[in-house]
């Protein structure tokens, strides 16, 4: 278990030229070095690029495979396939010879669809005319034109149009002359205004011609659908593993351009994880024949950040990128975050009613977003309104993070004796009291408790900052974090004295000269370091540390809004009138203090951590790591740039 991110390394790799491409398969199936742009000294002397073997070739074939894969069919692809080298992927890659039947079949089907539509168009004008039964020819010839007005839109006036109505539509006919300037009047009404096509006949026996060739085109795609269907049934699996394996090299062909070389060798630099750094150096070793140099680069650059949180807390990640990404040398305040987050949470709602609620609806909800099978439909505005926040990813992460807070809102809830408001556990067991921590009754000790609580948070904040001061070797920021620290607790001592009444004279109570001493000391060095600035933020620490009392806040409003729900609905007991008023008050009251329970629980939880906590360590502003590497759905790995 770590709290900081995977230690890495920059390396440089000058290997010999002919062994380039092997050496990028190797690296790409290790998936541990994100590769970066060359030291501008290691380009003087050599060429802008590395060549590889076959490199256009390879770029003009995924190409023309993308476009295959993407007409034809989709097809379940259970094996996964192995090449050996470039030559051999490249011959596969001539061997599937379907790209002109498709081209063929896409061609058609296109042109057939054009017809149908063409076909429908007309039907939809006989349709309309039927009601008429004359020689559709009459409507468009060589000497008039005519339009189908639709939804009574409004018609230029003109002596020469002829209407015409099926109590339907209107029928304009008019001289050709007259058309254009018709066309112009009427254009911006799309689709109210239809033209009436030149066609000769009735409209029934046209109709009835025309669905038969609607049929016989639809019958025509179909056949060639099926045909396509076939052809990918036989060839999906293949196509789709060749153009994967055409994408990898060419990521491979578009890395070596990068990477400056001579006649005889090629230069390439990246990050590491330390932990790989050996099996790197092996592999390299091993595919050269010796023939390299792997050095570490000396670099101040920040170095990209791989988090390594134990996957039962790596959902938590979202929440910390969410606000930044560590840096590659800061604490990683995961872990914290996963930890102290579902405490705040379960304590704020503090009702273990409420915390079976969250705790099944969290359930339910990670179990529907993960089903498979069919899924009981919800109401849309229900669905639209979640939606439209959130994707189903960040559904599931809220509701897996939710689980842990559910829990311990039902340990607070049974430690505060709170059911949806009520007090149903009992306060005897036998010969046993039990005493229940009413957050009414003992609220002053319940504020005082999370006071501490949040100078504890403050501090450890602050004592982070200083382990993050020595990982990057800040002896300055080191003294001032101390200076916060002595200030932090100097206050806190002097404000537990006020609250006691403690003696607070320096001349009677030497704990009191130790406490004035310390703040002083604290705001000397914190303004020695932090200058101006920190002065400035003298106060903002302090509020920092009150601003956690906003638990005890969020706990106690919950407690008397469902105190003040539940009083009336059993007030509304004695009263059969009332009763009805009561029950209503109850289901929406209860359902508002919940909703308004788990939304600001869940905002200030996440508050307190981002604001009070994070701002005392956390720098954030990381870069990803990201490794050369391809996720293989379809291939094996393999030394492909063995020729």
């Amino acid at each position: 278990m770590s709290f900081k991110p995977v230690p890495m390394e920059k390396i440089r790799i000058i290997a010999i030229k002919s062994k380039a491409q092997e050496l990028l398969s190797a690296i790409h199936d290790l998936g541990s070095v994100q590769l970066e742009d060359v030291t501008e000294d290691f380009r003087k002397g050599m060429s802008s690029s590395t060549e590889l073997y076959r490199k256009n070739e390879l770029i003009e074939l995924l190409n023309v495979f993308r476009g295959m894969e993407s007409l034809l069919p989709r097809k379940n692809v259970k094996e996964k396939v192995k090449f050996s080298n470039v030559d051999e992927l490249i011959e596969r890659a001539h061997n599937v010879r379907i790209q002109e039947d498709i081209k063929i079949a896409m061609d058609s089907i296109s042109d057939l669809k054009s017809e149908i539509k063409s076909i429908d168009n007309r039907l939809e004008v006989l349709n309309l005319l039927k009601p008429i039964d004359a020689d559709v020819s009459y409507f468009n010839n060589s000497v008039v034109s005519s339009y189908i007005i639709k939804d009574q839109t409004e018609i230029p006036e003109n002596e020469e149009y002829i209407r015409n109505f099926t109590g339907e539509v209107t029928i304009i006919t008019m001289p050709k002359k007259l058309e254009r300037e018709f066309a112009q009047k009427m254009g911006t009404e799309p689709g109210k205004v239809i033209y009436v096509m030149e066609m000769h006949g009735k409209p029934n026996d046209l109709i009835h011609n025309l669905e038969e060739l609607r049929s016989s085109a639809e019958s025509k795609v179909r056949q060639l659908e099926a045909g396509l269907d076939e052809l990918s049934n036989k060839h999906y699996g293949e196509l789709v593993s060749i153009r994967e394996a055409l994408e990898i090299e060419t990521k491979k062909v578009e890395v070596a351009m990068k990477m400056p070389s001579s006649r005889s060798i090629f230069v390439l630099e990246g990050w590491v994880p330390k932990r790989e750094y050996q099996k790197l150096k092996s592999t390299t070793e091993r595919i050269t024949g010796g023939l390299c140099i792997i050095e570490d680069v000396q670099t101040n650059e920040e170095p990209p950040t791989l988090q390594e949180t134990p996957r039962r807390f790596r959902l938590f990640e979202s929440f910390i990128r969410f606000y930044s990404l560590p840096q590659g040398t800061e604490i990683d305040p995961t872990l914290i975050f996963a930890i102290v987050f579902p405490i705040f949470f379960g304590i704020m709602v503090g009702d273990w009613g409420f915390g079976l609620v969250i705790l099944l609806l969290s359930l339910w909800l990670n179990k529907r977003i993960n089903s498979t099978g069919p899924k009981r439909k919800l109401p849309k505005k229900i669905t639209g309104f979640v939606t439209s926040i959130f994707s189903p990813y960040q559904l599931q992460i809220l509701a897996r993070a939710m689980l842990p807070g559910a829990v311990v809102a039902i340990i607070a809830g049974v430690i505060f004796n709170g059911f949806f408001g009520f007090k149903l556990l009992p306060t005897q067991i036998g010969p046993f009291h039990i005493t229940y921590f009413d957050p009414i009754v003992y609220t002053s000790k319940l504020l005082l408790i999370t006071g501490y609580f949040g100078v504890f948070m403050v501090s450890f904040g602050f004592i982070l900052g200083i382990l993050n001061d020595y990982y990057r070797n800040h002896k300055k920021m080191i003294i001032g974090h101390i200076g916060w620290l002595l200030f932090v607790w100097g206050i806190v001592i002097m404000g537990l004295s006020l609250i006691y009444k403690l003696d607070l004279s320096p001349s009677t109570n030497i704990f009191a000269a130790v406490d004035y001493g310390a703040i002083a000391i604290g705001v000397i060095l914190i303004v020695a370091i932090e200058k101006g600035i920190g002065l400035i933020e003298l106060p903002s620490v302090i509020s920092h540390i009150l601003s956690y009392l906003r638990i005890m806040g969020i706990l106690l409003a919950s407690v008397i809004l469902t105190e003040l729900v539940n009083s009336f609905f059993l007030s509304s007991l004695k009263d059969p009138v009332l009763l009805v008023f009561g029950v209503i008050l109850l289901i929406i009251g209860q359902l508002f203090a919940m909703l308004l329970a788990i939304v600001e629980s869940g905002i200030q939880g996440v508050r307190l951590l981002y604001v009070e906590f994070f701002s005392k360590f956390y720098k954030g502003n990381g870069k990803p790591f990201t490794p050369f590497r391809t996720e293989r759905k379809y291939t094996e790995e393999n030394s492909i740039g063995e020729n």
